[in-house]
């Protein structure tokens, strides 16, 4: 590869282009010329045509795209350009994930407020996999907003015990990264996204 000048001012590479692309044809420019000197026209370039290929009209001339009718309905989302935010999402917090049991590598999200945890459907989070969970809140992970940390605490109606770090959960406890809670067979380990130092 060799770079060369054209007597234009233009760079290019004559192991691409045996003449300057940019003199002449469909790429061409004006020369290149330094501050304070007076520009001399290229051959072969008009700037006219440039011009004439520029719409005239009024808007009401333009061409406009109807969408057709049978497009989906966007209820509860609103766009930003081309991208595309639901309005219905409920921000993430922390993260529960399975690493002993029999879903592991499964994780949950944790989202503000109060985050209930049982066997059943109607919990916030549903281990309908695990036989030795309650099926309703047996255990209970709070997002204290106001504070940006996070709370463990049992059940009200649960029969089965929780632990955390091997303690077994007695009363309202915070949680910190890392910790290792057990429900039933299922022993998970606890992630902040929100925290004392961060949150979005």
């Amino acid at each position: 590869m060799a770079i060369q000048q054209c007597s234009n001012g233009h760079i290019y590479d004559d192991s691409k282009s045996s003449t300057c692309p940019y003199c002449s044809g469909e790429n061409a420019i004006s020369p290149t010329i330094a501050l304070g000197e007076v520009a001399t026209p290229t051959p072969g370039f008009d700037p006219t045509q440039v011009l004439n290929s520029v719409p005239t009209g009024s808007l009401d001339d333009m061409p406009v795209t109807v969408a057709p009718k049978d497009t989906p309905s966007r209820e509860g989302v609103t766009q930003f350009g081309d991208m595309t935010m639901n309005s219905e999402v409920k921000p993430v917090r922390g993260w529960l994930v399975v690493i002993e049991g029999e879903k592991i590598g499964m994780d949950f999200r944790l989202h503000t407020a109060r985050n209930t945890i049982g066997r059943g459907k109607k919990n916030d989070i549903s281990f309908d996999f695990d036989p030795g969970i309650s099926e309703v809140n047996n255990v209970s992970v709070i997002y204290d907003d106001r504070n940006n940390i996070f709370f463990i605490q049992a059940g009200e109606n649960s029969t089965n015990n929780v632990y955390v770090n091997t303690m077994l959960l007695l009363e309202p406890k915070q949680l910190k990264d890392n910790d290792i809670i057990e429900i039933g067979s299922t022993k998970l380990i606890f992630r902040s996204l929100c925290n004392e130092s961060f949150c979005y």
